[in-house]
């Protein structure tokens, strides 16, 4: 399954060298525009952290599966290599699960315009 391209404006807001181009370029945008920039960079910038969240998980899972396989080794005789294959297991799983709520974060839609959303009052007076 192909990965969906960043969008290149959001990926210029992560260059620290571009950021007062950047707000140079948002102060010129119309607020719907300005809006929708805003929270394109939001989700990418949640997607972000979720990835982090799940490579620091996965670390931690494997840290903890490995020393129970050693251990698990140590306890028993025959063949227990499988000990040493279930943390990279679970390792994967987790990144596959994180991987896949970061892009469904990143793929949320814009919130609707507050115009649009409150329809209009007809007042008879």
């Amino acid at each position: 399954m192909p990965q969906p391209a960043e969008d290149p404006l959001v990926a210029k807001a992560f260059d620290a060298k571009k950021h007062e181009d950047l707000a140079h370029a948002i102060e010129q945008l119309s607020p719907d525009e300005a809006a929708f920039f805003l929270h394109k960079l939001e989700m990418a910038i949640r997607k972000r952290k979720i990835q982090l969240t799940g490579y620091l998980a996965a670390m931690a899972v494997w840290l903890v599966a490995m020393t129970a396989a050693l251990v698990y080794t140590g306890m028993h005789d025959g063949f227990v290599a499988w000990a040493y294959v279930v943390p990279f297991g679970l390792v994967g799983a987790i990144l596959y699960g994180f991987g896949r709520w970061a892009e469904r974060v990143a793929q949320s839609p814009p919130p609707v315009a507050t115009a649009l959303a409150k329809p209009a009052r007809d007042d008879p007076a």
